[in-house]
Parts: structure tokens; sequence; C-alpha cells
């Protein structure tokens, strides 16, 4: 059987920035007790060594983007981890390049990653409150999950 991991990324006291770890936090209690649902506020070899061992990993974490409208939810895969900014840390290496480390050194890593990333609105502000239109979308985000994990599952 395959093992997979959900990491819900973020600074759960930071606003917007803790959706991550919110989603975690109610997916531990909606997923098969085989799923490990986990926080992680660190990107590139700490996200690694969470990881490790595991056949399939989903990623949760908040983004800015350019152009995205607060609310919008971004389906990933982990060609594209430079778009997180916690996922390619100033001081860490980027989770893509510790991948790639990983993978020349024989560490077992996903072959799978989803990531999820969650446009928001406020990453400065202290506070454990989400904003309201990022409030509104946790429970989309909460489902797309589930559904990504019925996936993995056939």
């Amino acid at each position: 059987m395959e093992k997979t991991i959900v990491v819900g990324l973020g600074n759960p006291i930071v606003s917007d920035d803790g959706v991550g770890n919110k989603i975690a936090m109610i997916l531990k209690d909606k997923v098969s007790p085989d799923i490990d649902v986990v926080e992680a506020s660190l990107g590139g070899f700490n996200l690694m060594d969470i990881m490790t061992g595991y056949d399939n990993a989903i990623l949760i974490d908040a983004v800015q983007t350019k152009n995205g409208k607060v609310g919008d939810v971004y389906r990933l895969d982990k060609d594209s981890l430079e778009f997180s900014y916690r996922l390619a840390s100033v001081h860490d290496i980027n989770l893509y390049t510790a991948l790639e480390f990983g993978k020349q050194t024989g560490i077992k890593l996903p072959e799978k990653i989803s990531i999820f990333a969650i446009e928001v609105q406020d990453v400065l502000t202290f506070g454990e409150s989400l904003t309201p239109e990022v409030e509104k979308i946790v429970p989309e985000v909460v489902e797309m999950v589930i559904k990504e994990l019925d996936l993995l599952k056939n």
C-alpha cells in the first residue's frame, strides 16, 4: 500500500499565511487514518525531511501572485514548486532542488507531489484569523484535497 502525506504549510499566527495549516487541521478529522496529515512552516530541506519515506505528497500553501484574485486556488505539480515562497525560502534551498538532491543521494521521496496554492490577501498581520475572502474558500479546498486523495487510491 502506498504511503501518502498531506502537508499544510504556513504560519498560523500570521493571518492568511495560516490557511494551509487550517486546512490540514480540518483534514485530520476527515481523511482515512492511513493518511498522515501534518502542519509545517518551513520549506526546502525541512519539507524534504517531512516527506521522506512517502510515495505521495499533497502540499497546501498560501500564495500571492501579480494577477491572482483572492480566493483563487491553483492545482500544481512538483515541476511548479517555485510558485510558492515557502517552498522556496531565502534561508534554505527550494524544494525542487532539495528533491533533486534527495534523488541523487538515494533518499526515498514522493514520486507524486500535488500542490494546492491558495491566493491570499494578508500575509503580514499578526493574528490567527483568516480574512473573510480566504476563510470562505477553505471548505472548497478541503473537498479538492479529499478528491485528490481519492484519485491517489485508484
